[in-house]
């Protein structure tokens, strides 16, 4: 099983944001901290998508993630940008801050990295204990068709980055159905000017909840749900906040 710390490391991490697919509209995040408010804090913020358009939209907003190659690169995008970033590095199953916020939000599927259910009662608890009273927390939930993605083993999504043509594909599936685990073998290459190639095979582990288990889980953990909206590209926006 991959841990997210170790698969989001070393060129996969440089090579993320380039090819990166179906990241959500900023907008989108803005929007729910402008309505709920802050301070906000994005769990698994990554290199900084979306964080930080909500920095430079004038949100007080803070991320944490369990990957340190992902976090250099958002310090030094925030640095590029003329923004100061604040960053914890650390699982989303345990991380404690410093102070508590209005608004919390995982953006892009990320809740889905973690392993089972065991985890996500985790994190839920982590996110209660850092929630101001009357807090709101937004989850993106991925529940991906296997036959679907099964139709683009060995396709490659390419594009030109920094002089080199780098490009991610999947090439192997497997679906355990029992305990609804996907497990995708990535590859990603890179091909500098002069013909180098740099290429990581590695595993992608992802936990697939349908929504009526995933309701289940928040509200065993605390939680009421508000509202539940069906977004393109097949991601579930929820939010939620702590039942009193």
């Amino acid at each position: 099983m991959s841990d997210p710390s170790n698969f989001y490391s070393g060129l996969i991490a440089e090579l993320y944001e380039p090819l990166a697919g179906g990241i959500s509209d900023s907008n989108r995040f803005i929007k729910f901290v402008e309505q709920h408010g802050e301070p906000a804090l994005e769990i698994c913020c990554g290199t900084g998508l979306p964080l930080l358009d909500l920095l430079a939209a004038g949100l007080d907003v803070e991320g944490i993630d369990a990957s340190k190659d992902m976090l250099e690169i958002c310090e030094a995008k925030a640095s590029e940008r003329g923004l100061n970033v604040t960053l914890l590095h650390a699982k989303m199953q345990d991380f404690k801050m410093q102070r508590r916020f209005r608004s919390v939000y995982i953006a892009n599927g990320s809740i889905t990295l973690l392993p089972g259910d065991g985890d996500l009662r985790q994190t839920l608890r982590s996110i209660i204990e850092c929630l101001e009273p009357g807090g709101v927390v937004l989850f993106d939930l991925e529940v991906p068709n296997v036959n679907d993605l099964r139709r683009h083993i060995g396709k490659f999504k390419e594009t030109q980055n920094q002089g080199s043509q780098i490009r991610v594909g999947m090439t192997q599936l497997d679906w355990h159905e029992e305990d609804s685990e996907l497990i995708i073998k990535l590859r990603y290459e890179r091909v500098s000017p002069t013909g180098d190639v740099e290429s990581v095979d590695r595993d992608w582990f992802r936990k697939v909840w349908s929504l009526d288990r995933f309701r289940e889980l928040l509200i065993e953990s605390g939680f009421y749900i508000g509202e539940v909206e069906n977004l393109d590209g097949g991601t579930i926006q929820v939010c939620a906040g702590v039942a009193t």
